[in-house]
């Protein structure tokens, strides 16, 4: 695996691409030699393309879209309202037929108006609107940033489950290598001393051989399906070569800091809580449709008649128009016992995920030391086999030990560099994944 000169060195004092290109023997992959003139992408342009691509991230900025508009829509019930009216009526007799000096019901009329209508006292929901409105803008804002903080944690999962397909690749090539390599051996060997033994072996090495190779081949087809999941999400082309990113510092921060940090920067707590204010706004709304209204009224009429009628004329007129609700059979207390029992569950939903919040931070965690644990003990593994590995194969060489020392040796090398593989990206989607539990993910810069 060739070693890419940008990596910064872990909390291990390696990179990543190091581990990688001892575990490799230090060759460059065939993979990356196939792919080295097509496009070469890093996790950050997988991470813009689905941010800007991507239908979920799309519908959550529609949701902030609409969100401003209810504001708009809000504020227009601050405003004064005004109304034009014309109307024009034919009838086709007068009263009193044949017309006379009290005429009440001309021939032809025609009416037209313009009021101006301003609220002054709409029992407080007006501006309890405006409020949840704003508080729903900043809900769907939350939204937005969670919808995006899921969608780089996909991403990053396909961007590393697509460099662990890749770099089995090359786990299988070398298993094979070997393993083919032993079967020359083996045949050599048979061809010198015709025995039982020695023909038993060699069915053997043949065997593992057409085994190593449908691990390939699997291994390839599993390559396959990881770009495919990765170009689902960013669009980018199948074709891409995948650079190696660099390594993610492990948190330092105990568990209580952690939780306590991801109460303060979960978009979606924060969505939560915004959500219990908007329930007792609603509250507020509900109660003061119930409430006198008081709305001053000005306005102009004009009338024209034919024949004409003494009232007949251009008027202008203002006041105020006060509407009290006396009885409604019981819907203020209902509507309003409903508005509270939704706030009490908004007040529940933030309790319980406040302690999901929690749990999922401490299950983070967890995953994360294990998966440092194994990645400790992999490193080890891979020194301890690989050294194995080389003992067996010159004892072998020497007609020392059986073939089934040989290929026991290569199964455990072969076994440890993918262990050592899963464990290296996998420690670093669950940093990405306790970074998103937490709240920071994104937020890093």
């Amino acid at each position: 695996m060739e070693l890419r000169a940008n990596m910064k060195r872990s909390a291990y004092g390696v990179t990543v691409g190091m581990i990688m290109a001892v575990m490799m023997g230090g060759g460059m992959s065939s993979v990356a030699i196939a792919a080295s003139e097509d496009t070469v992408i890093t996790i950050q342009d997988a991470y813009n393309a689905a941010l800007g691509t991507n239908e979920f991230v799309k519908i959550s900025e529609e949701s902030v879209v609409q969100s401003e508009d209810r504001v708009d829509q809000a504020w227009t019930y601050l405003y004064p309202r005004l109304v034009a009216r014309a109307a024009y009526t034919r009838f086709n007799d007068t009263l009193p037929s044949g017309g006379g000096p009290f005429l009440f019901q001309p021939t032809e009329l025609f009416q037209t108006a313009l009021v101006l209508t301003q609220p002054l006292y709409t029992g407080g929901r007006t501006l309890a609107a405006l409020r949840s409105a704003e508080k729903m803008r900043e809900s769907s804002k939350s939204g937005l940033s969670t919808a995006k903080r899921d969608i780089i944690l996909r991403v990053s999962e396909a961007y590393y489950g697509a460099l662990k397909a890749e770099k089995s690749i090359d786990i299988s090539k070398r298993s094979l290598e070997r393993m083919e390599h032993h079967k020359l051996v083996t045949e050599k060997e048979a061809a010198t001393r015709r025995t039982k033994s020695n023909a038993s072996a060699l069915l053997r090495a043949n065997t593992l051989v057409s085994q190593a190779r449908i691990s390939l081949v699997r291994a390839q087809d599993t390559y396959k399906v990881a770009q495919e999941k990765l170009s689902l999400l960013t669009k980018l082309p199948l074709n891409a070569r995948l650079s190696e990113p660099q390594s993610l510092p492990l948190p330092s921060d105990s568990l209580a800091a952690l939780q306590e940090t991801a109460l303060q920067n979960r978009d979606d707590y924060l969505e939560s809580k915004t959500n219990q204010s908007i329930a007792a706004e609603y509250v507020t709304i509900v109660r003061g449709g119930h409430y006198p209204q008081i709305y001053a009224e000005a306005g102009v009429t004009y009338q024209d008649s034919h024949p004409a009628m003494v009232t007949d004329a251009t008027v202008y007129y203002g006041g105020l128009r006060l509407q009290v609700p006396l009885f409604e059979g019981g819907l203020m207390k209902s509507e309003v016992s409903e508005a509270r029992s939704k706030q009490r569950q908004a007040e529940l939903g933030t309790d319980y995920l406040k302690k999901t919040i929690e749990s999922d931070v401490h299950e983070a965690l967890v995953n994360l030391q294990t998966v440092s644990s194994v990645l400790e003990t992999a490193k080890l593994q891979v020194d301890y086999a690989k050294a194995n590995f080389d003992a067996v194969e010159g004892l072998f060489a020497e007609g020392l030990v059986t073939s089934l020392s040989l290929i026991d040796a290569e199964q455990a090398l072969s076994m440890a560099e993918r262990e050592l593989m899963n464990a290296l990206y996998d420690q670093q989607v669950a940093i990405i994944r306790l970074r998103k539990n937490t709240g920071t993910l994104g937020k890093e810069s």
